[in-house]
């Protein structure tokens, strides 16, 4: 199986959880949905293009943690622009006339706390069943050249990238040390140590064009970003390292 392996950071990340609402909290990794934007993002595919051109049944994506987890919480203001706050225009003082809320307070400014990863860094590993676009994508990486500008999960926190790999990777089983997020349900054995650290969190794996999740699963990862000791189905060599491998979420 071909796959690209390419790193991607920035000096922060948001990754909404879906059921967050008020004070939105992030997902400790990318999950498979934002990563078919960031590669959407890079070859130019709309927004209502790349689910279908990325679809789980022809491209797949595996997170490795390069930094380990670091999350901080800080307020966000956000401008008000519904029921049209901002349409009236004062003709004398050529400003426009904000409404007030019930308390008569100018409706301007809400201000809400929101989660972010801090200095993250991530290896993607990507495989489409498409040579042609693969091919494609792989030219961009190495040219560090986009179409649309790639960010991590929202587009305050703009993301940079650098192309890693393009390698042919067996098929791996047995006990070796999984450097990447992997499903709980293909997980077959698993051997603790002093100093791991597991993390489980329900990632959606897959939105439609009408924003839609249609797809979720369980993942499991170190948050230390180092390897778990453990046998997962599905497993495939990582390139020139006989006993580490990684696997796809979605």
């Amino acid at each position: 199986m071909r796959v690209i392996s390419f790193k991607i950071w920035g000096d922060y990340a948001h990754f909404r959880r879906h059921y967050t609402t008020s004070s939105p909290l992030t997902h400790s990794i990318p999950p498979p949905s934002a990563l078919r934007g960031i590669v959407g993002a890079i070859m130019g595919f709309a927004r209502h293009e790349y689910p279908e051109k990325l679809a789980p049944d022809e491209a797949f994506f595996g997170v490795r943690l390069l930094r380990p987890i670091k999350k901080v919480r800080t307020g966000i203001n956000y401008i008000d622009t519904k029921d049209g706050s901002w349409t009236q225009l004062d003709l004398i003082r050529f400003r426009p006339i904000v409404k007030k809320d019930g308390h008569g307070n100018p409706r301007l400014h809400t201000q809400v706390r929101i989660e972010f990863l801090k200095d993250p860094m991530f290896e993607i590993f990507f495989h489409h069943e498409d040579n042609k676009l693969m091919n494609d994508f792989a030219e961009r990486l190495r040219a560090h050249r986009t179409v649309f500008t790639p960010y991590l999960g929202i587009t305050e926190c703009i993301a940079n990238f650098k192309f890693l790999w393009d390698e042919e990777v067996q098929s791996f089983e047995g006990v070796s040390k999984i450097l990447s997020a992997f499903k709980l349900s293909n997980l077959k054995e698993f051997k603790l140590r002093s100093g791991t650290g597991i993390v489980r969190e329900h990632l959606p794996l897959f939105i439609d064009a009408q924003r839609n999740r249609q797809t979720s699963d369980e993942v499991v990862f170190n948050p230390y970003a180092k390897p778990i000791i453990a046998e997962v189905e599905g497993s495939l060599k990582y390139p020139n390292r006989p006993d580490e491998t990684f696997t796809f979420i979605g």
